[in-house]
């Protein structure tokens, strides 16, 4: 059995029972997003602060119950989630902010958080889907994050990504034995794409603000930052945006945290967008009340993971943002670049643009005096930076061209 009690819209708040066969998608009223909703006072009885320090399982899977899957499911056998969530005061000294950490989710199989998204994806696809097809669009992580996965059970899915995406993405796409679409347009157009064939063929589809599935396994996050800060909830967490999906997910899992009593405060959540993809900024900063409304923008931004025109979550993220006394900033395309080596530099850890984001939007708010020193604050690094070497290459600088003898050495060691 499963703890899922219902499933509500987002948008409108139609109401959708649950049963043990179908496929939900969107509500069938107006087209919007479907969260899913448990029974918390079931899943109390479950899960405690004893049974989890009880746990051995190192994964994602020691929360199941949270999951709308049932017990027995057949899920992937690779080891995704309990991610390294690291205290840097280094990177504190550097920022004037002493309380900050990270996660690293560049751990995760496919060197990126959408492990999360696609584990929960996949393990309702064994146990729903009919036509045995997997697809779903991506600029490049959520797409290689369900090859990874459907690798490890045997499965070949069919992946829509736009033609640039970074080659790292597109090679790791291919490696796994997924059939790769590149498409000759943007993330958007690839997304729209993908829609159309998964409903003229019946498959199953994993598309981020499309398939409620996905923000399931993305709460899983926040599960680990308060386990693994003793339950101590930080003040800040700090999430880059671009569908919205990771920040509305994120949000989520604090959420059901306090449902069933595990922490007794709720943290501020800090969207970072890139000032050349901000819909979700945008849209935060526009709203006084009442529905959300997601404008498109023209999405150019180099973090590719999160260049997106039409946020498909966007929706959730800004009620995500609002809920939690938080705020929606952008950062420039060169802050982020710059975050990537002062993040590596200072940590060990080489994150991606879009892990990056997040490490500038603190910065930011460090430097405009908006979050406090006595703060502590969690900067999610949602990506490997191997992922996009080119972005990296950019700020990285060069290393010194020497002759092989020892005088060389000396010389330049000397400069």
């Amino acid at each position: 059995m499963n703890y899922v009690s219902e499933l509500e819209c987002i948008s409108c708040g139609n109401k959708i029972k649950w049963n043990a066969t179908d496929i939900f998608y969107t509500c069938p009223k107006c087209d919007g997003n479907l969260e899913i909703l448990f029974d918390h006072s079931a899943i109390a009885k479950i899960i405690t602060r004893e049974s989890l320090a009880a746990n051995g399982d190192r994964s994602l899977w020691r929360y199941k119950p949270f999951y709308p899957i049932n017990e027995n499911a057949r899920v992937s056998p690779l080891q995704v989630g309990w991610t390294p969530l690291y205290k840097v005061e280094k990177l504190g000294e550097t920022l004037g902010f002493p309380n900050i950490y990270i996660k690293d989710e560049g751990r995760n199989p496919s060197a990126s958080l959408k492990d999360r998204a696609g584990s929960i994806a996949l393990a309702v696809a064994l146990e729903r889907n009919k036509s045995g097809f997997i697809t779903g669009a991506s600029t490049g992580n959520a797409g290689s994050s369900m090859a990874c996965l459907c690798a490890s059970v045997g499965i070949s899915p069919v992946i829509f990504v736009p033609y640039k995406a970074p080659k790292a993405k597109i090679a790791q796409l291919l490696l796994y034995g997924a059939k790769v679409l590149l498409v000759k347009g943007t993330y958007d157009e690839a997304f729209d794409l993908c829609l159309e064939v998964s409903k003229h063929y019946g498959w199953f589809n994993r598309n981020t603000g499309y398939n409620p599935f996905t923000r399931e396994g993305k709460k899983s996050c926040s599960f680990e930052i308060c386990e693994q800060m003793n339950w101590k909830v930080p003040d800040w967490v700090f999430v880059s945006v671009g569908d919205g999906n990771i920040i509305s997910g994120i949000w989520k899992g604090f959420k059901d945290l306090k449902a069933v009593g595990l922490i007794d405060r709720l943290p501020k959540l800090c969207a970072v967008q890139s000032e050349k993809s901000n819909a979700v900024s945008q849209s935060f900063q526009r709203y006084s009340g009442g529905a959300v409304k997601i404008e498109p923008v023209n999405a150019t931004t180099i973090a590719d993971s999160i260049s997106v025109d039409l946020p498909r979550d966007g929706v959730s993220a800004v009620k995500a943002i609002v809920e939690s006394s938080g705020t929606a900033i952008e950062v420039t395309d060169e802050e982020i670049l710059s975050a990537i080596k002062i993040t590596a530099a200072n940590t060990g850890v080489f994150t991606e643009p879009a892990g990056a984001a997040a490490v500038a939007g603190l910065k930011s708010m460090v430097s405009s005096g908006k979050i406090t020193a006595e703060e502590t604050a969690v900067c999610v690094l949602t990506g490997n930076g191997l992922k996009d070497i080119e972005s990296a290459l950019k700020v990285a600088g060069n290393g010194e061209l020497i002759e092989p003898n020892l005088n060389a050495v000396i010389q330049t060691l000397g400069r």
